[in-house]
């Protein structure tokens, strides 16, 4: 629904803060990679890929990863018109309570060359400065 609403009709949608069309919202049950790909506008492509979901997307796009290393997998898909999505794919270190462990996809920029890289990134560290000593 509406994310703000007037008695007189007028309605606003928005995603995380976003507006969008409520148009828009018809059409996220109906996602396929290749409409996300389509998309012109990138802050719509954005939106549909998080409602699609990014392991979804790279699984259902044939996506394979580029570099793995002790940090995660490093993925990349490249967007015609618009930047490559590249992701880092880390297993949490703790468990879940069932004593699983939770599986988390991190965007990164397009010039990351390693999963590793691309973790010490989301700290704001370079590669070489990313040195944990305990994960938690």
């Amino acid at each position: 629904g509406p994310a703000l609403a007037f008695p007189d009709g007028f309605a606003l949608h928005a995603w995380r803060g976003m507006p969008i069309p409520a148009e828009f919202l018809a059409e996220l049950g109906e996602l396929t990679p290749a409409r996300i790909r389509e998309e012109e506008n990138a802050e719509l492509r954005r939106v549909m890929l998080e409602h699609y979901g990014y392991e979804r997307y790279l699984e259902d796009s044939g996506a394979e990863p580029v570099q793995r290393d002790k940090a995660g997998v490093l993925w990349r898909i490249e967007l015609e018109g618009d930047e490559p999505l590249v992701m880092v794919e880390v297993v949490n270190s703790t468990p879940e309570p069932d004593g699983t462990h939770r599986t988390y996809w991190l965007r990164v920029p397009p010039s990351t060359r390693t999963a590793r890289e691309g973790v010490a990134w989301t700290f704001g560290l370079e590669e070489a400065d990313y040195v944990p000593e305990r994960e938690t």
